[in-house]
């Protein structure tokens, strides 16, 4: 038995956090990155807000150091070196922090530092109290380089800010097919359970379909959930107390009407003895009493055998014998026998019987014909017609039944096929209201279906039957 949660509820909840999962997962997937995105979003215009400070600044601080220079050339004086001091230790500042901004190539590191190195020798010399034309020259070559190396700079930032966008439209790629996945899996996941659930619960329905329609042969088993296969387990108990009081009640009906045939041929008997004036003539009031007397004899006599067959056909699935019949042959049969009939009241038949091959049983399958034909011939009106058709695909046969009569009205419909029902249109017509009940009996046990189809004018019968007997029903279990 394949393992289930333990309630329907813990199903549905396992259900929803797989569906869940795969959407929670993307989510955290795209924050994640989303959040890495930022934070180098947030450093690339660090970046950049820095490097063009940071140009400006050396920019200026190599001016103001070549006008201190130069100064200090013309008037010899200390501050103006000072000065230079002061700043130059700004501009040194400067250069390293622009050297630790952003990973740049080495080739770039390397000339600032070389920068670096240039005016310390330029300088230390002046201090030594060498010529100070050497730092002016120093200077003179800082200026270009330095520019140079800003222009490299920005063009490392805007190489930093060319791979951020091609990195964010690349995420923004991954984001949209992960989100695609997810969503793939979340509705796979989805429609899983879903038909987990339509599976389960249309078992538990077939099951209960079957018990309504009163095929209570077939054990019932379900399994699923724990509190499913509760229900199952109840179902099966319904179902062996319904086929015992099935039992019983066909018993019960076994017994009363044998009991009640022997009293009933007596009393016909007697009533014919009197019809034929064995025991004296009978006056015209007498033959009026013994008239009523045969008729009720007669009728009740057709109602316990007509409750005989009823019974039997309730029971009709376990006693079939299957065996290959032409179905076409047997409906012509039925027709033929109630061509006399017919013909007194002017009814005609219309048939269109192609060969139709079944596995079926020929007493219950000449009885479900019999009856739907006699029921057609009691309603068709003087002169009517009646049309009979026959036609089958590969698994299945098609018999349908078509009288002139006043049909059936619509709210008679759902209880046509109960026993002893009578409609209004057929009180004046002879019958206890058993055909159609026995005919549907036989149908159901060849796991057939027998229903009314709405017409305009008179009333429609179809019978569908399987062509193979492939699917019998099962034994009831000890």
């Amino acid at each position: 038995m394949k393992r289930y949660p333990r309630t329907f509820l813990q199903l549905i909840t396992l259900g929803n956090i797989l569906f869940a999962l795969p959407l929670l997962i993307a989510a955290g997937f795209v924050f994640i990155k989303l959040d890495a995105l930022n934070d180098h979003f947030r450093q690339a215009i660090e970046h950049a807000s820095s490097s063009s400070s940071l140009s400006g600044e050396l920019t200026e601080d190599l001016v103001h150091m070549e006008r201190s220079l130069r100064r200090h050339i013309v008037l010899k004086d200390t501050d103006s070196l000072n000065d230079y001091a002061r700043v130059r230790s700004e501009w040194r500042s400067n250069v390293e922090s622009l050297a630790q901004l952003t990973p740049l190539p080495a080739a770039l590191l390397r000339d600032l530092a070389a920068q670096l190195d240039l005016e310390q020798k330029a300088y230390m010399s002046v201090r030594e109290g060498k010529e100070i034309e050497s730092l002016a020259a120093a200077l003179d070559e800082l200026k270009p380089r330095s520019d140079k190396s800003m222009g490299d700079i920005r063009e490392v930032l805007e190489s930093e800010q060319k791979r951020f966008l091609d990195e964010s439209n690349h995420l923004r790629t991954h984001l949209l097919l992960s989100a695609g996945v997810a969503t793939l899996v979340a509705i796979s996941c989805l429609w899983a359970i879903r038909a987990l659930l339509a599976r389960l619960i249309g078992r538990f329905e077939k099951a209960v379909i079957r018990l309504g329609k009163g095929d209570l042969q077939q054990a019932i088993e379900l399994d699923g959930p724990g509190d499913l296969r509760w229900l199952g387990r109840w179902l099966e108990w319904l179902r062996r107390r319904l086929l015992s009081l099935e039992e019983e009640r066909a018993q019960v009906l076994r017994h009363v009407s044998h009991e009640l045939k022997t009293p009933l041929a007596a009393m016909h008997e007697g009533a014919s003895l009197l019809d034929e004036e064995v025991p004296g003539p009978l006056t015209p009031e007498q033959r009026r009493i013994v008239s009523i007397l045969q008729g009720n004899s007669r009728r009740l006599q057709d109602l316990i055998e007509g409750l005989l067959r009823l019974q039997q056909a309730g029971h009709a699935a376990e006693r079939i014998a299957h065996e290959a019949l032409r179905f076409d042959q047997l409906i012509t049969q039925v027709v033929e026998t109630t061509q006399l009939i017919a013909a007194e009241r002017g009814v005609k038949f219309e048939c269109i019987l192609p060969e139709t091959g079944i596995v079926a049983g020929r007493e219950a399958l000449l009885t479900i014909v019999h009856n739907l034909v006699a029921n057609a011939l009691k309603f068709s009106p003087a002169n009517g017609l009646i049309k009979v058709s026959l036609s089958h695909d590969a698994s299945t046969a098609r018999l349908d039944i078509v009288d002139q009569g006043p049909g059936v009205a619509e709210q008679d419909a759902p209880h046509i096929f109960e026993p002893f029902y009578r409609s209004n249109a057929s009180r004046d017509i002879a019958g206890v209201g058993l055909g159609l009940a026995i005919a549907r009996e036989f149908v159901l046990a060849h796991r057939g279906e027998l229903k009314l189809i709405p017409s305009s004018a008179g009333a429609h019968f179809c019978v569908i039957l399987p062509l193979k007997a492939s699917y019998l029903r099962q034994a009831p279990h000890a």
